[in-house]
């Protein structure tokens, strides 16, 4: 057996095509010898399985693994790229492609190269046809799916045109079609502006002997010619690929690459109406065609947008004269009215031609309105096992409301309130605990809504507005909440009744003052009293009615460190005062509580009885599935992807939920993408300033709205869902996803954003220097917080910045940044107790380092420290010794006081 790219359907090994999806899985590489099957590339796209092999390079299947999401990996040829400069000039291409944000074009949302030389990009995996092939199984396709096909293109191009991006080898098989509900079809134009690459590593003249470049059978002339090119060469392509549509046929043809191009430079297309006439193709398509065929450029459609126009009104004029059918199988003249036989072409009375539209034959596709960048809405048949293709069920969508029915979940809200009543005399920790989109924050939401109904205290925080771990953020809210202080935190006078520990916590919490001789462990001994103080005096509030605090964190792991481990430190010790606190995090996070001090609920997902409920709005018999069962999200998401577009659901929660994203009209796509770059607390007039000029804001919003993918919460828009966001982040194209963040950037510098928030907005953006001074003030405010885990990932991505530097020399001294980040992770991982990975670390930036300098001083000083404490005082007397040198010669009198003083710790 093997597994089809396409649809991850089981097919026989003998199969040359897949018989659920209809994928050339034959021409599927098995061999296991492909060395990059099973690679890992930069970004944690995992490569699976060959789906392909094109002009361009091959193209595998892999796996965006934080998100378990599908994506294509191109890998480009080597003989593209054996010059020199070739590098550099895939990069300008693959940036130049990467700015396309447009439904009908395929994003590019990451490129680079590979240790060993090896360029890539990075893409949404399509799951439909091309449209060669469509053509080849299906035979002639109706005008109006014709019309409506060439009208999507002519969209991804207008945008193209706009950017000053020229496809260059627009053809069939970089058009890609996938099938919706009613029989039309969703278009993606694939392999934008990379042609130039082709082209140039070979030579400049398509016609020189024996050179073929592109695809002779679809250039215009002045690309035929050499000469320079604008987005009149791209329509010239489109009339092409129409001619081909209309008649079954090239309007050129010869034996070689090189009479092709020749003809289309000297010769005239011969009229569609002469090649095909029993399509009866009307004359105002043949005129178009022709028009877009013009020798000279000025002679063809100005623009995209003009050529889109001209199709629409050539349909629509059409349309609105075809012959009315007569009982009997006659048609009327729509000129004089008078009955004729089907089967005549001209009417007998006044000589008006009759186009009779072609019959269909059955399984064609009829002609149906042009299809916008949205499909119509879909099926009503989804599976309930998604993969399976078994139990399909009938979706009532009329009848879905949203939010869906909150049901299956009586056990787990019987389980908190047994927590709840646990909460008698101290503080009780319960954890929820599930894999994205098992209802972990539905859960908590409804449970809450019924404790606050019963008068009890609570109080909800969660990750910050950014999602950038803003130190003390999450346990400053508490606090402000719980004590109920002013959101500043008051005043010293406002925590006269905390004791002392408490009040330097809160004091170092809410910036009054400096943190003095604390150590971070007593500064975390004090944030914790501060955190348990704040519970207390929330809990004395409500004394006399004999209710409790609940204190409600969800996402629990994408909160500060500080906070974490605060919110640990209270479980740990807790507060003696009935209160519960209880936390939602996804499995793998460990949120430091002693197994002792809180129970754990892992969430199950829905059975298919469940799920037929949520589905079909009926009740039936609930049954056993494997594993952990279906996740409510991805019930939600299948549901109003069958209300939206239809078609082949993705099996995966992620696929699904980027489908549904890539499928959103221009607007409402750009509107979504910025309020996920920038955050939970997105107003109309951040928006404004993230999106591009003509964006209407209200209308996407409500169609975001609709969808379920924004929620409005006063003034401001967030993602309805993290995961949501986190798909978006990952689909945004990567020039796209700069300039947002860049944007985002200077707006937080302007408004005051906080630290973290900014250092991640000049990370993304790639904005080097920037972001290099706030990650060491990020790593540096953590560590002293205690934070370490925080430290560690700003440090990280310092040093991901300043490698990739050492290639870009937007920086005057890349190496001595690696060589000051790498130091700087090796000593924080070191105090984490990750010796191996600071070992590997350091050991690395030494090899990097120069023969002498402080810098590499100090790296030998952090590498004997990590040798010392792994009982290697040889090694790390070694490293002493030449760190001890160096930093005599170089005059560092500083660093070489350090390391006497480090070497007489080793020592004792």
């Amino acid at each position: 057996m093997r597994t089809c790219p396409q649809c991850q359907n089981q097919c026989e090994e003998t199969h040359k095509f897949c018989p659920s999806c209809g994928f050339p899985v034959g021409k599927v590489a098995t061999t296991p010898d492909d060395p990059l099957i099973g690679r890992t590339l930069p970004g944690g796209y995992v490569i699976l399985d060959l789906v392909g092999i094109g002009g361009m390079g091959r193209v595998y299947r892999a796996e965006q693994t934080n998100l378990g999401r599908t994506v294509a990996v191109k890998i480009i040829h080597p003989h593209l790229v054996g010059e020199e400069n070739a590098a550099a000039r895939f990069i300008t291409e693959a940036r130049a492609a990467s700015r396309l944000n447009h439904p009908n074009s395929v994003g590019v949302i990451d490129f680079g190269k590979t240790e060993d030389g090896q360029l890539y990009l990075v893409m949404e995996f399509l799951r439909g046809k091309d449209l060669a092939r469509v053509q080849y199984e299906e035979g002639p396709l109706s005008f109006r799916r014709i019309v409506s096909i060439l009208r999507q293109v002519l969209a991804a191009l207008s945008e193209a045109h706009h950017l000053g991006i020229i496809h260059r080898d627009l053809k069939p098989e970089n058009i890609i079609l996938e099938q919706v509900r009613t029989g039309g079809d969703f278009v993606k134009v694939v392999d934008f502006g990379l042609a130039k690459m082709k082209v140039e590593a070979t030579t400049p003249s398509i016609t020189s002997p024996g050179i073929v470049c592109g695809t002779p059978e679809y250039m215009s002339p002045e690309q035929g010619r050499g000469d320079p090119l604008d987005a009149r060469s791209d329509l010239y392509a489109v009339g092409v690929i129409f001619y081909q549509l209309l008649t079954g046929r090239l309007p050129f043809e010869a034996e070689s690459p090189t009479q092709v191009v020749l003809m289309h430079i000297t010769e005239t297309p011969t009229d569609p109406r002469t090649v095909s006439p029993e399509r009866m193709i009307p004359s105002l398509l043949s005129d178009v065609c022709l028009m877009a065929l013009a020798k000279e450029p000025n002679h063809r459609f100005g623009n995209a947008d003009e050529f889109a126009e001209a199709l629409a009104d050539a349909l629509s004029t059409i349309e609105s004269t075809v012959p009315r059918a007569l009982p009997g199988g006659g048609v009327k003249c729509p000129s004089c009215g008078a009955s004729n036989p089907s089967t005549q072409k001209f009417c007998g009375e006044c000589g008006h031609a009759i186009h009779t539209p072609p019959a269909v034959r059955a399984g064609q596709p009829t002609m149906s309105p042009p299809a916008p960048s949205v499909p119509p809405p879909p099926s009503n048949l989804v599976p309930i096992e998604p993969g399976t293709g078994r139990r399909e069920i009938v979706v009532d969508r009329d009848r879905a409301q949203f939010p869906l029915e909150f049901v299956g979940r009586e056990e787990d809200i019987a389980w908190l309130d047994d927590r709840l009543e646990d909460a008698r005399s101290s503080l009780v920790g319960a954890r929820i605990v599930g894999d994205v989109g098992m209802g972990k924050s539905r859960l908590l939401r409804e449970f809450l809504e019924k404790v606050r109904n019963g008068g009890h205290e609570v109080v909800e925080i969660g990750p910050d507005p950014g999602w950038a771990e803003v130190g003390y953020a999450a346990v400053r809210n508490a606090i402000v909440t719980l004590a109920d202080l002013p959101t500043n935190g008051g005043t010293t006078k406002d925590w006269s009744a905390a004791g002392a520990e408490a009040r330097r916590g809160l004091a170092d919490i809410f910036e009054h003052g400096s943190r003095g001789e604390l150590s971070s462990d007593e500064l975390r001994f004090a944030v914790a009293e501060a955190l348990r103080w704040a519970i207390v005096r929330a809990s004395e509030r409500l004394s006399a009615s004999g209710k409790r605090v609940i204190l409600a964190v969800d996402d629990l792991h994408a909160i500060d460190g500080a906070s974490r481990t605060a919110l640990a430190d209270a479980v740990g010790e807790p507060p003696l005062v009935p209160s519960l606190l209880v936390v939602t995090y996804p499995p793998g996070h460990d949120p430091g509580w002693p197994a002792s001090t809180a129970s754990a609920r892992v969430l199950m997902g829905l059975a298919p009885g469940m799920v037929s409920r949520l589905l079909a709005g009926t009740s039936k018999p609930s049954s056993t599935i494997g594993g952990r069962g279906i996740a409510p999200l991805y019930v939600d998401q299948l549901l109003r992807f069958s209300r939206e577009q239809g078609g082949r659901a993705p099996t995966r929660l992620a696929d699904l939920i980027a489908l549904r994203v890539e499928r959103l009209p221009p607007d409402a796509r750009r509107v979504l993408q910025a309020i996920a770059v920038y955050g939970d607390n997105a107003d109309d007039g951040i928006i404004a300033r993230l999106v591009t000029e003509g964006t209407n804001l209200t209308p996407a919003t409500d169609v975001l709205e609709a969808a379920g993918m924004i929620e409005q919460s006063g003034m401001t828009f967030r993602c309805a869902h993290p995961l949501i966001r986190d798909v978006v982040l990952a689909t945004i194209p990567a020039a796209v996803r700069r300039s947002l963040h860049a944007t985002c950037a200077e707006i937080g510098e302007a408004n005051g954003m906080p630290l973290e928030a900014r250092a991640l907005h000049e990370y993304s953006a790639q904005n080097t220097f920037q972001a290099l001074i706030l990650l060491e003030q990020v790593a540096s405010r953590a560590a002293a917080r205690g934070d370490l885990g925080g430290s560690i990932s700003a440090l990280r991505r310092g040093l991901d910045l300043a490698r990739r530097e050492l290639f870009r020399g937007e920086l005057d001294d890349p190496m001595r940044a690696v060589l000051i980040f790498a130091r700087k992770l090796g000593e924080v991982l070191t105090a984490a107790g990750a010796f191996t990975d600071a070992e590997g670390v350091l050991r690395e930036a030494l090899d990097m380092a120069g023969p002498s300098g402080s810098d590499r001083a100090r790296v030998l000083g952090a590498l004997a420290q990590v040798s010392a404490i792994r009982d290697r005082n040889d090694e790390a007397h070694r490293f002493l010794l030449e760190a001890l040198e160096l930093a005599f010669a170089s005059g560092a009198h500083e660093l070489l006081h350090s390391l006497e003083d480090l070497k007489k710790s080793i020592a004792v």
